[in-house]
C-alpha cells in the first residue's frame, strides 16, 4: 500500500473511532457504568473458562518447555512490533518527547536489537512511552462510555473497545509480513501473552479464582487502573501506575 493511501486510512480510521464513541458519557471516576452487565457477565464466564482450560495449562506448559532467554525474546520482538502504533499516537497527542523517545528505542532495537529481540535500548537507558488509541481518544474528549467485557479481550469500555478496532484498521506491517509471514506477528503477540499470563499468575488467579465475585474484581481494578494511568499521564507526564503487569 502507498504511503500516501496509508495515512489516509490512518486519518479515517481515527476520525471513526472518535465517530463511535464521541456520544459516549465522560464517567466520573466514582461511577461505574455497566448498562451490560447481564450479558457482560455471560462473556466473564467465557473468558474465565478459556483461561482454565486453555491459556493457563498453555502458559505453564510453555514456559516449562521454552527457556528462558527465548521467552524473554518472543517478549520483546512482540513489544518492539508495538512501538510504531505508539509513535502514531504520540503524534496525534502532539507528545513529541514521547514520539522521539519511541522512535529512538525502535531503531535501536529493531537494528543492534535484531529486530527487538534484545532490548539493547533498555541497556543504554533509553526507554519508551506506553500509548495507545484510548488515550489518544481520551485526549480528544472522547468518553469512556459503558464498561463492556469483550470474548478473548476481557475488560473494556466503549472507548477503549474502539481503540482495538483502530489498532486492527491502522496495521503499519501491511506489506511487510507478507504470506506466510503474515503469522509472525500474531504467533508472537500469542506466545508474548501466554508469558506474562504463567508471569503474573498469582495476580491474575487470586482475581478470577480466589474472590468472590471475579467480574466485579475484574472490573473495579481494571476501570481504576485505566483511569488513573490517564489521569496521571496528563497532569504530571509520569505516573506509575499500581496494578501495572508490565
Amino acid at each position: 500500500m502507498k504511503w500516501r493511501s496509508k495515512i489516509t486510512l490512518c486519518v479515517i480510521a481515527f476520525f471513526t473511532g472518535i465517530t463511535l464513541t464521541g456520544c459516549t458519557n465522560n464517567t466520573s471516576d466514582a461511577v461505574i457504568f455497566d448498562p451490560y452487565e447481564k450479558t457482560n457477565r455471560k462473556t466473564h464466564a467465557f473468558n474465565k473458562g478459556l483461561d482454565k482450560a486453555i491459556l493457563k495449562p498453555a502458559s505453564n506448559t510453555y514456559v516449562a518447555i521454552i527457556p528462558r532467554p527465548v521467552v524473554t525474546g518472543v517478549s520483546n520482538f512482540s513489544s518492539n512490533l508495538e512501538i510504531p502504533i505508539m509513535i502514531l499516537n504520540g503524534l496525534l497527542q502532539l507528545d513529541f518527547e514521547g514520539v522521539s523517545k519511541n522512535t529512538g528505542r525502535f531503531l535501536i532495537n529493531s537494528s543492534v536489537g535484531f529486530l527487538g529481540i534484545f532490548d539493547v535500548a533498555s541497556s543504554l537507558q533509553i526507554y519508551g512511552k506506553s500509548t495507545d488509541f484510548n488515550e489518544t481518544l481520551y485526549t480528544y474528549g472522547v468518553g469512556e462510555g459503558a464498561y463492556t467485557e469483550l470474548p478473548f479481550f476481557s475488560s473494556n469500555t466503549e472507548r477503549s473497545a474502539a481503540s482495538l478496532i483502530l489498532n486492527f484498521a491502522v496495521n503499519p506491517y501491511q506489506g511487510v509480513f507478507t504470506g506466510a509471514r503474515e503469522a509472525i506477528p500474531i504467533s508472537a503477540k500469542v506466545l508474548d501473552l501466554m508469558g506474562k499470563r504463567h508471569r503474573y499468575s498469582d495476580a491474575i488467579e487470586g482475581i478470577l479464582y480466589d474472590s468472590d465475585d471475579s467480574y466485579s474484581q475484574s472490573r473495579q481494578i481494571y476501570l481504576e487502573r485505566m483511569r488513573f494511568s490517564l489521569k496521571g499521564k496528563l497532569e504530571s507526564g509520569v505516573y506509575e501506575d499500581p496494578y501495572a503487569s508490565d
